[in-house]
């Protein structure tokens, strides 16, 4: 499930004095206003958090008061948090929304403990600084300054990266990948010239040794074009027998021109060169059709930027697939899709900064490698996992952060790891954390650990 974004908005001290929709009561606060207009720009999902009436979308008709939280007692502002959460979870999966929250902390303090996934971008500044912070981001638009190609760009430019022969280090089975080349840039950063992902649940280290290990361009579409360029510069002739599927049994047969040791060539030609010149970062997604929408909408995203283009000495020039040589990617399909929306955005977001999952360390003492598969996940990458989590909590001034288990185990994308999960959610436990429930059998996805920040 993608998640959705969800702005909220404190109300303010100045009204209109008469009942009107909630977007108009307001409306003579210059932070009330300019933190809607903020909201807007971002996502159809507002609401104004009121101290008498709750959770208020724009369009309901409310009456002034006076009434405000700042002289509520802890007691009266619990009960009011627990109160406003329980709305919220009327009309949101809590679990699957980010919640922008644009307010003082007696409005979002009481709400951390309900709402797992919060930002605060006013977070610690006075009234004048806040509406300076609201013009700055007021002032960032995806068509202006920093467009969505742009902000993904910056986005995975900043996450570990991997090579051909560190696939096995990828710290979840099932996700997108993002391929980048030596020498495209875009706007100083690292140019994106591909992006992939696999059909089959829990193949994406297959898939990306399908393109980068394996020597059969008919078992990677990435391979063959990469091959197909290289001939096509040197007007190679071999080019009509590389594009043929000469996979299947006694296709070769007949195929006229075909030489089996000039094609091995060519293969270790492509190793050659994706090897030395690709370089990738991944991010988790569990769902066929979560992958395939996200890979689609960041291609098309990308396409339609206007400054996303390619060197003049690109090799994908070269290549006699026409949306190649255009695009500036070693794809054809999804060029034309529908672009990332602002909440697909901020599904990527949120995966990508929980799970930029450091490489596995290889020099760590005798890691405990566990589950499935040729490498399993290591109890070190779920410690760093949980320990991101916890650290973007201190940030939010929160005392405490509850873990389950179970949750981690899905976040991160994982098959068949509990006993790794809970092994690491143990591993960090300090003198003062609780464990609210621990499974009979030890293991388990209800695991419920709260740590004391």
């Amino acid at each position: 499930m993608l998640s959705k974004t969800v702005v909220l908005i404190s109300c303010s001290k100045v009204k209109r004095n008469y009942p009107c929709a909630a977007r108009l009561l307001y409306d003579a606060s210059r932070l009330f206003s300019k933190s809607l207009a903020y909201a807007q720009k971002i996502t159809e999902d507002v609401y104004v958090l009121s101290s008498k009436y709750g959770l208020v979308p724009l369009d309901e008709v409310i009456a002034p008061y006076d009434e405000t939280l700042n002289d509520k007692s802890a007691e009266e502002l619990a009960a009011w948090g627990k109160w406003k959460a329980g709305q919220i979870s009327e009309r949101y999966d809590v679990r699957n929304t980010v919640f922008i929250i644009l307010a003082g902390q007696n409005y979002y303090k009481p709400l951390r403990t309900y709402l797992p996934q919060i930002k605060l971008p006013l977070i610690g500044l006075p009234i004048g600084e806040r509406l300076a912070k609201l013009d700055e981001l007021l002032a960032i638009s995806p068509t202006e300054q920093e467009s969505m190609c742009h902000r993904l760009h910056k986005l995975f430019n900043a996450m570990p990266r991997y090579k051909w022969n560190t696939i096995d280090e990828i710290g979840f089975d099932s996700g997108i990948y993002i391929v980048f080349e030596n020498g495209e840039t875009y706007n100083s950063m690292d140019r994106i010239v591909r992006v992939g992902t696999h059909r089959s649940d829990g193949r994406l280290r297959a898939r990306l040794k399908d393109h980068l290990v394996a020597e059969n361009k008919d078992g990677s579409i990435f391979r063959k074009n990469i091959g197909r360029a290289i001939l096509n510069k040197n007007n190679n002739g071999y080019l009509s027998v590389w594009n043929v599927d000469t996979s299947k049994k006694d296709t070769t047969i007949g195929l006229n021109g075909y030489d089996a040791a000039f094609q091995r060539k060519v293969e270790a030609t492509v190793s050659e060169y994706m090897r030395e010149h690709f370089s990738f970062v991944c991010f988790p997604v569990a769902s066929k059709d979560e992958r395939l929408r996200l890979e689609e909408g960041i291609i098309a995203t990308l396409n339609r930027a206007s400054d996303f283009q390619a060197s003049p000495s690109w090799r994908g020039k070269h290549s006699p697939e026409y949306e190649i040589a255009q695009s500036g990617m070693w794809l054809k399909q999804g060029l034309d899709g529908t672009p990332l929306s602002e909440n697909e955005y901020a599904a990527i977001e949120m995966s990508c900064s929980g799970n930029a999952h450091a490489k596995m360390q290889t020099s760590e003492s005798a890691p405990l490698v566990v589950g499935t598969g040729p490498v399993g996940i290591r109890t070190a990458d779920v410690v760093r996992y949980i320990s991101n989590k916890l650290s973007k909590a201190k940030l939010t001034e929160a005392k405490s952060v509850i873990i389950v288990s179970g949750d981690v185990h899905k976040e991160m994308g994982l098959v068949s790891r509990m006993p790794t999960v809970c092994g690491a959610m143990r591993k960090l436990m300090k003198s003062g954390d609780k464990t609210h429930y621990a499974p009979p059998s030890g293991n388990g996805a209800t695991l419920r650990i709260e740590y004391f920040l």
